[in-house]
């Protein structure tokens, strides 16, 4: 049994609380190396093994189940727990694949890079189009601006071109609405008194983009299709490549909370964890080369006045890369993202001080009329982008890319790197036809796998004090604890801070049915309140 580590993280297993991590001596005491001299035996077997519980592994787990394949969905910690619940959200037309100092000059330069800026511009489209069609109820759509500038490197017409390359790439999907407004600006878009150089404003470009509502929702949604169609969850629960076994199977080591072993054996492996894909590799079998660069992206929240209602505000920072001001919900907003290497366990992943003088700098370049603080920050969060290791771009490549691990000496294995929210569902379907090529699927599946995509109803905790929706978290979702009840299944916490007695409220609804005390009530919200204050920290406070 081999729980890997290498140059830059070991893996350590989580005890009861998913963010107290002890490493694997300590947890398991003296016993460990005995232990390890006798590997736990093959319990179960499984067609494919999914290890990832976010958007891309649940998805993956959604179409195979349905194409008739026998799927275990194995989670470290929660569903959603990395990159898919700390994603900027925004579900986009594809434009900022061309957004770039000099456009023109860059991409005559490398006319590779505008290639793949056109094939990732057409996926956004499509993705756009499917999942605001497939999931209107988690799809908010809203005036996207961009402010044009008589000396910026972009000007309107590079914007017309885009537009125009967009609509070509996607005509049946939902309208783009493109316009420039060059007159009357401040009487169609009342924000605008608030942005900087007004004499040198020349056109404010408008368009229809979308906010994906709790990203975390939808992964819960596909693991419980992905469950309905008979596969298997195990959360909380980490996963490990052992070995190939005489029949060609993977071997796969798993450790529950508790410390309790078990082995699978699985015909295919997808890794899907993100920014942990590197460590699910074998000791000795994996290369020296990674797959995954990640990167961190920090956001700031803030509310905003009335005038900045169903807007979002697009722009390039001063250093280049893309920046919004986007709605949230009602008059809350963020600012974001940052783009900065992080090499450190994504779970430690936080807005610093640093981040928020970034994003208040940009933030008040930007719209210096609002004359933002850090007083006025009411929440941060800050995710890892698993993008795709190239030792030529320190940043990591964007484009979404499934890695066949034959030539590593791990046949019938497969990675993802760099797939973003908005497309989990055309990657699980590449995932699902990669799959079939090394293991045809059922003759039983067709019917399933033909029938209608269809998806549960949100549970949310909004309407009444939310007992029911707390209570179906747990049973019937899978929540142990207050952190998946009031983040992952109904957002009730995410994007502001939560007083004491909603948590109060939410644990005593629960505590029959996770068996917690009067004590434990207690700890439990304190534990949660510990948690939003360290890993979404108010501004004044990071």
């Amino acid at each position: 049994m081999h729980f890997v580590h290498n140059d830059r993280q070991t893996f350590y297993f989580d005890h009861f609380k998913t963010d107290a991590l002890l490493s694997i001596p300590t947890f398991l005491g003296a016993s460990w190396r005995i232990s390890m001299t006798r590997p736990a035996p093959i319990t179960s077997r499984f067609d494919v093994a999914v290890i990832g519980g976010g958007i891309n592994g649940t998805s993956a787990a959604r179409e195979l189940s349905a194409a008739g394949y026998r799927v275990l969905l194995v989670e470290k910690a929660d569903l959603a727990n990395g990159a898919s619940s700390r994603s900027s959200r925004i579900l986009h037309c594809g434009l900022r694949y061309f957004e770039t100092h000099h456009p023109v000059r860059t991409f005559a330069r490398a006319p590779g890079r505008f290639l793949g800026a056109l094939k990732m511009a057409k996926a956004a489209m499509e993705s756009r189009e499917e999942l605001a069609h497939l999931r209107p109820e988690r799809c908010k759509p809203f005036t996207m601006c961009f402010p044009l500038y008589a000396n910026d490197d972009i000007r309107g017409w590079h914007l017309d071109i885009g537009f125009a390359l967009l609509k070509r790439l996607a005509p049946s999907g939902p309208p783009l609405d493109y316009r420039r407004i060059r007159d009357g600006i401040d009487q169609t878009l009342p924000f605008a008194t608030d942005l900087r150089d007004r004499g040198e404003l020349s056109s404010i470009a408008t368009y229809r983009e979308y906010m994906i509502d709790l990203p975390d929702r939808i992964c819960v949604d596909n693991a419980l299709e992905a469950e309905r169609n008979g596969a298997e969850l195990r959360l909380f629960t980490r996963a490990a490549l052992r070995e190939r076994s005489a029949n060609g199977d993977w071997v796969v080591d798993l450790c529950d909370q508790s410390g309790s072993r078990q082995a699978i054996g699985a015909k295919v492996v997808l890794n899907l964890a993100g920014t942990w894909i590197d460590g699910i590799l074998p000791t000795g079998r994996a290369s020296n080369r990674p797959l995954v660069r990640g990167t961190k992206g920090a956001h700031i929240v803030v509310r905003l006045p009335e005038r900045y209602r169903s807007f979002g505000i697009a722009t390039l920072h001063r250093g280049g890369m893309p920046f919004y001001c986007l709605p949230l919900e009602d008059d809350w907003f963020y600012f974001g993202p940052t783009e900065t290497p992080f090499d450190d366990d994504a779970d430690a992943a936080r807005t610093t001080g640093e981040d928020i003088d970034f994003l208040l700098g940009e933030a008040n370049h930007l719209l210096p009329g609002l004359s933002l603080q850090r007083k006025d920050i009411a929440f941060t969060w800050a995710g890892v982008r698993p993008l795709t290791f190239d030792p030529d771009q320190p940043m990591g490549r964007r484009t979404r890319e499934i890695h066949d691990l034959t030539d590593r000496g791990l046949p019938r294995v497969l990675a993802l790197t760099a797939g973003p929210v908005q497309s989990h569902m055309s990657a699980a379907r590449e995932l699902r036809d990669a799959v079939a090529k090394m293991l045809p699927p059922p003759q039983s599946a067709l019917a399933v796998a033909n029938r209608g995509v269809e998806f549960p109803s949100v549970q949310s905790g909004s309407g009444s004090d939310g007992r029911e929706a707390y209570r179906r978290a747990v049973t019937e979702e899978h929540a142990r604890d207050l952190r998946g009840i009031l983040y992952t299944r109904t957002g009730r916490a995410w994007g502001r801070h939560v007083e004491r007695d909603l948590v109060t409220h939410a644990a005593s609804s629960v505590a029959d049915l996770l068996g917690w005390s009067a004590e434990q009530i207690d700890a439990e919200v304190e534990a949660f309140l510990e948690h939003q204050k360290t890993c979404f920290p108010k501004g004044d406070a990071a």
